[in-house]
């Protein structure tokens, strides 16, 4: 008997649920996205004559789960890494470079930070005492800012940590779940008494010392999305197709969209967390938690500039922007450094952010106003004289969503609500189990995984 399922969503959680799910003759899989394109998050689009990423440039390779789809789809002699890992932090108005040693922020050698002049001498030692101090975790449920202020001092978490570890996650790390959102500092801290000797450790046992840290594409990340939507295209797969409700009858599921209904056998729901609460509004426990994941928005300006007109070298990846500076800039990424084919000899290209939990000014400007502030600031630290040769504002609305202690519990819960409530449908997506494009690989495989597990049931 051919079993129906329907993946919601078409980012690249859904897309990878989708081909697993269709790789199964007995099953008849329809994927609908609410967009006219697909890839979530994942956009390609041409900026001063070049394929430049709106979002995501790169993945990262300390997980396995990127770098296996992409030798799944014969993408892996397509992959390049970035020409450059150095990069700068913004400390009292002055550009200071990362110091050598950094693990996600965090300093595993002392005299690098101590020349870096990132923080003072007092706080540099303070760090060090890490080797020293006794074990004194507090329990589960830590932020990553927690660990990092007992462990290291404030001036560590607030100069390296949260300016790193928060421009991925466009969060707050005193409010970022150790666990989920930076595992590589959780692991280390819980199986050594020192944070840095663990994070020692695992530089040693890693097999990843001659891999390249991202990997990205030529073509952009566009690329894996369009060689994706190509390998499912035997499937059924619907752009400008929003869902606006998905019930539970018995036996089966009835997903509406803005143009028909569909009956179904299971349901993978691979939206962001709010989106799945407005849909899931029957299963009423589920939908409540699934509303009360925090997201946050930010907003990228991608510039372009006459290279002649940058005082500044741009010799690294980019700049970090802690909290305390004050500015609408959380980071800029110097694109055409850090991807020397996003630009010519007479153009440099940045791509420069706005927006954080807890920083929504840059939701209040429109985008001429946006462009100017970010301009402005951009500028003045960078030294740039003249007119920008061409701009392009992306927002990307709600799309971060904010891992607070605790939140593996409440993932766990939602799943016990919906194995009650509606059984047959799973989540995936960057709202659960990890941010980033391997982790929700991974998620969109695990959802696939269970659905033909459920289906066996029937």
């Amino acid at each position: 008997m051919t079993r129906e399922v329907v993946v919601v969503g078409g980012g690249i959680a859904g897309l990878t649920a989708l081909r697993q799910v269709q790789k199964q003759p007995e099953v008849n899989a329809v994927l609908l996205e609410a967009s006219s394109h697909f890839g979530g998050k994942i956009r390609t689009t041409n900026f001063l004559g070049r394929p430049v990423d709106e979002g995501a440039d790169a993945f990262i390779t300390r997980v396995p789960w990127g770098i296996e789809l992409c030798e799944e789809l014969g993408l892996d002699s397509f992959l390049i890494s970035p020409s450059t890992s150095s990069a700068y932090v913004l400390v009292d108005g002055v550009l200071r470079k990362l110091p050598a040693g950094l693990v996600l922020g965090v300093p595993t050698k002392l005299l690098p930070l101590m020349r870096s002049r990132i923080v003072g001498p007092l706080a540099a030692i303070r760090a060090g005492f890490d080797r020293f101090l006794p074990d004194d975790w507090p329990g589960d449920d830590e932020s990553v800012g927690g660990l990092i202020r007992r462990r290291m001092g404030d001036q560590i978490a607030e100069r390296l940590v949260d300016p790193l570890l928060g421009s991925i996650s466009a969060g707050d790390t005193d409010h970022l779940d150790a666990a989920l959102g930076a595992p590589q500092l959780e692991t280390a801290a819980r199986r050594n008494r020192s944070l840095i000797i663990g994070l020692k450790e695992q530089a040693k046992a890693s097999a990843h010392g001659q891999t390249p840290i991202f990997l990205g594409f030529e073509n952009g990340m566009g690329h894996l999305v369009e060689t994706l939507v190509n390998s499912v295209g035997d499937a059924d797969i619907r752009t400008n197709t929003p869902v606006t409700a998905i019930t539970r009858n018995t036996g089966n599921f009835v997903v509406t969209t803005n143009q028909s209904s569909i009956e179904c056998d299971a349901v993978i729901l691979a939206t962001p967390a709010h989106q799945a609460a407005q849909l899931l509004a029957t299963c009423q426990p589920a939908a409540d938690r699934l509303s009360s994941i925090e997201h946050a928005s930010v907003a990228m300006v991608t510039m372009g500039f006459k290279r002649s007109d940058v005082g500044h070298s741009l010799d690294g990846s980019g700049m970090l922007i802690p909290r305390g500076e004050g500015l609408l800039t959380t980071a800029a990424s110097w694109g055409s450094s850090k991807w020397p084919h996003w630009a010519d000899e007479e153009h440099v290209i940045l791509r420069v952010s706005a927006g954080r939990a807890g920083d929504t000014r840059a939701l209040a400007l429109d985008d001429n106003e946006l462009v100017e502030t970010l301009l402005t600031e951009v500028a003045n630290i960078l030294e740039i004289e003249g007119d920008l040769v061409e701009w392009r504002v992306s927002r990307w609305i709600d799309a971060f969503p904010q891992y607070a202690p605790g939140h593996d519990r409440l993932v766990a819960a939602i799943e016990r609500d919906l194995r009650s409530g509606m059984p047959g449908l799973f989540l995936a997506g960057a709202g659960y189990k990890g941010i980033g494009i391997p982790a929700c690989i991974n998620q969109g495989n695990q959802s696939a995984e269970a659905t033909l597990d459920y289906l066996k049931t029937l």
